[in-house]
């Protein structure tokens, strides 16, 4: 038997057959998760229940206690008793040939298995158990392969999610000071990688592409960064990026967080009223866009969107002093952009003049990062605001777990 403190993720995991379930709580975390209370009789102790799987209960020191974890996984290893051949499904096996949208089932083998990095269930299971029973140790382990200027406190973490308890509130390793855009990419040109392709760009058209090393991705960033802060940019100002997807976007959000200024990217199809929203709320220094992008055929005006939406927010008591925007002229040419004299600036035009490097502004790992909007589809959008260390951290050991990065795979998006 276990103890385990509340977490998000064994109530995900909860489980167990109950009779006449009563509603206990939500995960603070996502509100369409909702657990289950019964009271057990025989073994005199409250269960938390979810779905049919297994089951965890809460002991009389009032934490969630498990007899087991995530069986499933294990019962995945081999076959069900009496299973043969399912008709009309057929099955690849990764390693000995390309996965398809035909097969319905993809089954790693075992030299497939052997060079992951989670390369067995009781590798998964240990590192879980370990995550639960000791998230301070675990957590602090894996920060300990970033570069921090300072390490964090004692605490490697405190938390709240209990209203009747105070304010709620979650930290992970505050005091101590780092810096994201170092770490993504000054650390990777000291380790001698400064001449490894960073980023691939492929446009919208065929033979529209673009590549950056980890050199030259630095010192374009290093030149936003030093614009943002000539024209009164500080560490906490707030910077929203409405553009679409271009080397460009990345660089601003990185030249960003260089400088401990908070991003927001807008995805570069919504409103001008949804624009408009996210600019009243938090107040930017400078917005900065495209005149406007292809997609397939279809030209978006993108400079349309946010003059409308500056002008929208204005109206509201919120001015935007600084509009940077990037030419792109297989989209729409420079004459033909709509254009407010004194605040709008042509990228091409300023970033070129400024030094490509720019000293790093180490943050709190507790300090802002980004604002995240929700949709606003049942009402109000809301900023989510992300904190630099937990974000740094999480973020990095999810993608290389759950992808299963290698230094030699290359991750498209679009």
């Amino acid at each position: 038997m276990i103890s385990v403190p509340y977490n998000p993720i064994v109530c995900a995991a909860a489980a167990g057959g109950a009779r006449d379930p009563l509603p206990l709580f939500k995960n603070p975390s996502c509100s369409a998760s909702v657990y289950l209370l019964r009271f057990n009789c025989n073994r005199r102790r409250r269960i938390i229940t979810n779905s049919n799987y297994y089951c965890y209960f809460m002991d009389s020191n009032n934490k969630i206690r498990t007899e087991s974890y995530l069986r499933h996984i294990d019962s995945r290893r081999i076959m069900p008793n009496g299973c043969g051949n399912i008709p009309h499904l057929k099955a690849v096996i990764l390693g000995e040939a390309l996965a398809t949208e035909e097969d319905d089932f993809v089954l790693p083998s075992k030299d497939f298995s052997d060079q992951a990095n989670v390369n067995s269930p009781e590798q998964y299971m240990e590192m879980y158990k370990r995550s639960i029973e000791d998230p301070a140790g675990f957590w602090s382990e894996i920060a300990s392969q970033f570069y921090w200027k300072k390490k964090w406190g004692e605490k490697v973490y405190d938390e709240n999610l209990d209203i009747r308890d105070g304010k709620i509130k979650i930290e992970w390793f505050k005091g101590g000071i780092t810096n994201i855009c170092y770490n993504c990419v000054d650390r990777n040109i000291e380790a001698g990688l400064g001449d490894k392709v960073a980023l691939y760009w492929e446009g919208n058209e065929p033979g529209l592409d673009g590549s950056l090393t980890y050199s030259q991705l630095l010192n374009q960033i290093c030149q936003v960064a030093n614009y943002l802060k000539d024209i009164g940019v500080k560490k906490g100002d707030a910077v929203i990026i409405y553009l679409p997807m271009i080397n460009e976007l990345p660089i601003t959000m990185l030249a960003c967080a260089r400088i401990g200024a908070v991003h927001s990217v807008v995805f570069a199809g919504f409103s001008a009223e949804s624009l408009a929203q996210r600019i009243t709320d938090c107040k930017p220094k400078a917005v900065i866009t495209c005149n406007a992008v292809r997609r397939g055929t279809k030209p978006i005006l993108l400079k349309d969107i946010v003059d409308a939406a500056i002008n929208d927010s204005a109206k509201n008591g919120v001015s935007v002093d600084v509009c940077l925007v990037y030419d792109n002229p297989v989209a729409l040419k420079r004459e033909d952009t709509k254009w407010t004299q004194g605040r709008d600036i042509w990228w091409q035009d300023v970033i070129r003049k400024y030094p490509s490097t720019c000293p790093v502004e180490w943050v709190d790992a507790e300090d802002p990062l980004f604002l995240l909007y929700t949709s606003g589809s049942t009402g109000k959008p809301k900023g989510v605001l992300h904190t630099t260390g937990g974000y740094m951290v999480y973020t990095a050991t999810t993608f290389k777990y759950a992808f299963d990065y290698k230094p030699s795979d290359i991750y498209w998006y679009n």
